[in-house]
């Protein structure tokens, strides 16, 4: 028992320790919460063919402010599904960068994306596909969007390109709905 009540009172001190976040930190305020999560996957594009499925994720802010705590979990291609992900704002790039980890093989992912207020969007690439001035390098590439924010719900969709970004298309898509709401 004294073991706990000392770790305890070593984690409360390193957290009155811990340096006040980026401004931008607040950008993804409205990420923050519990959400109901309602799941489209292209199956097929051929005959148009989406799966619909129901997941819950849950988003904090973790180490004094300085970073968003994503838990994701759900069923995924009819499968069980678990994911985390790490946010953080790099001022030294200022941009937004991301780690992802899932259950699924190969389950890592590195994202870097921006916030803009202007349009209220929030949009993310799979760095690996991105040069070093961060722009898409090659033909193809991945991007998240997130738009229609609002207090409480938004929506998110996957999509990928495969002429360098000059079209895109949507192979995954959720909306967010906050939990013990109806929006």
């Amino acid at each position: 028992m004294s073991l706990t009540l000392i770790a305890s009172a070593q984690g409360d001190a390193a957290s009155d320790a811990l340096p006040a976040p980026d401004e931008h930190m607040q950008q993804l305020a409205w990420f923050i919460g519990e959400w109901d999560v309602h799941s489209r996957t292209l199956m097929n594009a051929e005959t148009n063919e989406w799966l619909e499925e129901d997941l819950h994720t849950i988003h904090t802010y973790e180490l004094g402010g300085n970073l968003v705590f994503e838990h994701f979990f759900g069923p995924l291609g009819g499968d069980p599904f678990e994911a985390w992900s790490l946010r953080k704002y790099n001022p030294n790039n200022e941009r937004w960068e991301q780690r992802w980890v899932d259950t699924s093989p190969g389950g890592f992912a590195d994202w870097i994306g921006s916030f803009d207020p202007e349009t209220n969007t929030f949009t993310g690439y799979a760095r690996r596909f991105l040069n070093d001035d961060l722009e898409i390098a090659g033909e193809r590439a991945y991007r998240e969007v997130f738009d229609n924010i609002t207090e409480n719900s938004f929506n998110w969709r996957f999509e990928q390109t495969e002429d360098g970004g000059a079209t895109w298309t949507v192979t995954w898509t959720l909306d967010y709905v906050r939990a013990g709401t109806s929006e």
